[in-house]
C-alpha cells in the first residue's frame, strides 16, 4: 500500500516592524502617532491576550485600517505588569505569601521596547523611512528603529486575529 504525504505550505504574514522606546501611556502614544502621521489609530475592543506560563497578560492594541492606504498599522504595547496566576499556599491559615506584580513582555527578546508599530502588507522603503523618522520627532519618544522580522524569534506573537 502506498502512502501519500500532503504538505501544506503556510505563508508567513509579511509585515514591517518598528520598535518604540517611550515612557508615554498607550493612549498618548496612539494620540501622538495620529497627530504626527495623520492617521486614525483606534483602540480595539479586545486587547491582545497572551498566556505566559505564569501570567495571563493583556497588551493594549490600537489599529488603523483605511481604504485610502494600501497598508494597515497596529500599535501594540510590549509590556504588561500583573500578578502571577498561580495560587501559592504556605500551608498555614494565617500566613500568606505576598506576590508582587511582575513585568512580562509580548516579545521577550526585546524586553526594553515599550511599543511595536506593525505595518502590514508591502510598504515602499521611502514611506517606511518617513514613518520611522516622524516617530523619532514625537515628544516623549526616546528612540525608534526598524526590526528585522526574519530574525525575530517571537514573530508569531505579533499575528493578531
Amino acid at each position: 500500500m502506498q502512502s501519500h504525504k500532503v504538505l501544506l505550505e503556510v505563508e508567513d504574514e509579511h509585515f514591517n516592524l518598528i520598535a518604540i522606546y517611550s515612557s508615554l501611556e498607550g493612549y498618548k502614544m496612539a494620540y501622538f502617532l495620529n497627530k504626527y502621521l495623520k492617521i486614525r489609530l483606534e483602540r480595539e475592543r479586545k486587547d491582545v491576550d497572551f498566556n505566559h506560563t505564569e501570567y495571563d497578560a493583556l497588551y493594549a492594541l490600537f489599529s488603523h485600517k483605511d481604504s485610502n492606504y494600501y497598508y494597515s498599522l497596529e500599535l501594540v504595547a510590549n509590556k504588561f505588569k500583573g500578578e502571577p496566576k498561580k495560587i501559592l499556599s504556605s500551608g498555614s491559615l494565617f500566613k500568606e505569601e505576598e506576590l508582587s506584580p511582575q513585568e512580562v513582555h509580548l516579545i521577550p527578546e526585546y524586553n526594553q521596547v515599550d511599543f511595536f508599530l506593525k505595518i502590514g502588507e508591502e510598504i515602499l522603503p521611502k514611506e517606511f523611512n518617513r514613518i520611522l523618522q516622524t516617530i523619532g520627532h514625537i515628544p516623549g519618544v526616546q528612540a525608534a528603529y526598524a526590526i528585522d522580522i526574519e530574525n525575530l524569534k517571537s514573530k508569531q506573537n505579533l499575528i493578531f486575529e
